[in-house]
């Protein structure tokens, strides 16, 4: 059976989230449990992920819990104290996860609409904000400190211009939603998220000042403490060969998985000074 744990979940998602549909036939082995990166609002990283873990698990023929965290950190540490057995997550928490356990296996990489394994990170603002990067001078506002479209974004693309991100007040609102809703309120100057949540609000004015170049995609990564050898194997295998037709019953995913490849993430390992 596929669950979802409520654990850190506003209530207003709990009464949506409390039921997912079961999978026939998933009797087999320990259930595994599958953490979501909380990039968007909890509903809708939940949705989009549903369908995946259902897959899997019926696949698997073994039951696989939703488990939300809303933080970054709380998530990495859950990790490695063996409590997830599965994460979704951006290039910089993979990287800092890889500096500090080395039983996080990755899987596969996750394709954009584009059908490459890589995407990219924007700085936005207001149809009445800044210009140009050069032009920001007041107050930034980011989803987490271990987001990749976080301080790392935005202190390349500050520097770039020969702006100091230290010199800007800046806060964290907890997803990138809310970062872009902040932005188009006039709350904070600019912002930085996902180039694709960006794209999301342009009707509400929300406009891109500038983006990274690309950066290696997101991934699914496994807990080799408590994930068999054999479970690792058999999720690649399924994910890389999987049918056009399960392929298009995902939300995340529905565009391919890639084969990881880990020197990829050597951009991240470089640029980690702008990192706080």
């Amino acid at each position: 059976m596929v669950k979802v744990k409520l654990k850190g979940l506003p209530w207003f998602a709990v009464v949506l989230l409390v039921c997912l549909v079961a999978a026939s036939g998933q009797t087999e082995g320990r259930e595994l449990v599958y953490t979501p990166l909380p990039i968007e609002q909890p509903e809708t990283v939940i949705a989009a992920n549903r369908p995946l873990v259902s897959y899997l698990a019926k696949q698997l023929k073994t039951p696989i819990a939703i488990r939300y965290e809303k933080n970054y950190e709380d998530i990495l540490r859950l990790f490695q104290e063996g409590k997830i057995d599965i994460v979704h997550l951006g290039p910089l928490p993979y990287v800092i996860l890889r500096n500090s356990y080395t039983k996080a296996e990755s899987l596969v990489a996750i394709k954009e609409p584009d059908g490459k394994a890589t995407y990219t990170c924007a700085m936005v603002t207001a149809f009445d904000g800044p210009l140009s990067v050069e032009q920001v001078r007041r107050s930034i506002a980011f989803s987490q400190p271990l987001s990749t479209c976080g301080h790392l974004t935005a202190g390349y693309l500050l520097d770039k211009h020969g702006v100091k991100l230290e010199a800007l007040h800046h806060d964290y609102l907890g997803n990138q939603d809310q970062v872009a809703l902040a932005v188009v309120k006039g709350t904070y100057e600019v912002g930085t998220l996902k180039t694709a949540v960006a794209k999301k609000y342009a009707s509400l004015t929300l406009r891109i000042i500038e983006e990274t170049p690309a950066f290696p995609g997101f991934l699914l990564v496994a807990n080799r403490a408590t994930v068999t050898p054999e479970q690792i194997r058999e999720i690649r295998k399924l994910l890389l060969g999987i049918a056009s037709k399960d392929r298009a019953a995902l939300v995340m995913g529905q565009h391919g998985f890639a084969p990881v490849l880990d020197a990829n993430y050597d951009l991240i390992r470089q640029n980690l000074k702008f990192f706080r």
